[in-house]
């Protein structure tokens, strides 16, 4: 049998072939690698992912003039990639176009309007900014949405073999047009000031999104239902008022409002009253809210 291999391999034809076997062989099992190691551009199902409090977050800030927000991510630098999409409704009369146009609010006649983008992991920053117009700009001349109030915002997350999805709502408003009383897309968040409409007016617009993620929390505590930011246009404050939570059942005695304040860098637990699954405080301007509870 030996003797039968040395004369097969002694032809230059059989040789040539053996070694075209040898290197399809190689690439396959380098191919089967690479596959099972996951290509950070392969296309993998997404799972959907609430709420993550280690996770990267997104706040949303109001431009003055209530054409644009600044998208400011957080938490980016150890993820192999992230996308988002802001998705939103506009008054079609005001775009001019009839596609994707629907009826919203009031019988008005409104179109699907959308924005996407993706951060540069590459540098592993651990924030990333980009302000996102409501509209579109062509040589220096700007043609803005009307009537944009709310929509969402999905991260599109990978690292490593994993993708997840995370969907959260959005509300922008005038607070002078809305009499200081604010509220969140599913209305379980609200905040009303007793402020003039003249320090409102001066304010221009307030926005409260959903958090997928919170800056680090104290120890001991953990999250109660879903996390919101009450931002204004940056160098804008918002004056004083009552916060309100409701949630889907009655928490604990011992869960408290908290409030993130970036200037501090630090958590503020606010004096909290717990009228079944409603919870009510004082707070002194925009922020980050949650409910936290001693863990279990």
């Amino acid at each position: 049998m030996l003797d039968k291999a040395k004369v097969f391999l002694s032809n230059r034809t059989n040789l040539i072939l053996v070694g075209v076997l040898v290197l399809l062989l190689a690439g396959g099992i380098f191919a089967f690698q690479r596959f099972f190691a996951g290509d950070p551009n392969a296309i993998v199902e997404e799972i959907d992912l609430a709420f993550d409090p280690e996770g990267p977050y997104a706040l949303l800030y109001p431009r003055r003039d209530g054409n644009a927000l600044n998208l400011s991510l957080k938490r980016t630098g150890t993820y192999d990639k992230i996308s988002y999409e802001l998705a939103y409704v506009a008054n079609a009369d005001a775009t001019g176009s009839k596609d994707s146009e629907r009826l919203v609010e009031d019988g008005i006649s409104g179109i699907d309007r959308g924005v996407m983008g993706e951060v540069d992991t590459s540098k592993k920053k651990s924030e990333y900014e980009q302000e996102i117009l409501f509209g579109t700009c062509s040589k220096n001349v700007c043609k803005y949405d009307q009537g944009v109030e709310n929509g969402t915002l999905t991260l599109h997350i990978r690292k490593g073999k994993e993708a997840y999805r995370m969907v959260t709502q959005w509300k922008l408003q005038k607070p002078d047009v809305a009499l200081g009383k604010l509220s969140s897309g599913d209305e379980h968040f609200k905040y009303e000031t007793t402020a003039s409409r003249e320090e409102l007016t001066l304010v221009g617009y307030t926005i409260i999104n959903e958090l997928t993620g919170v800056p680090k929390l104290p120890s001991g505590k953990e999250i109660l239902g879903t996390v919101y930011a009450l931002n204004v246009p940056l160098a804008k404050s918002f004056p004083k008022g009552a916060v309100s939570f409701e949630l889907a059942e009655n928490p604990p005695g011992d869960a408290k409002i908290a409030r993130f304040l970036d200037s501090k860098n630090d958590w503020e637990i606010l004096e909290t009253k717990i009228n079944g699954s409603k919870l009510s405080a004082d707070s002194g301007g925009e922020g980050i809210f949650a409910i936290l509870a001693d863990s279990k």
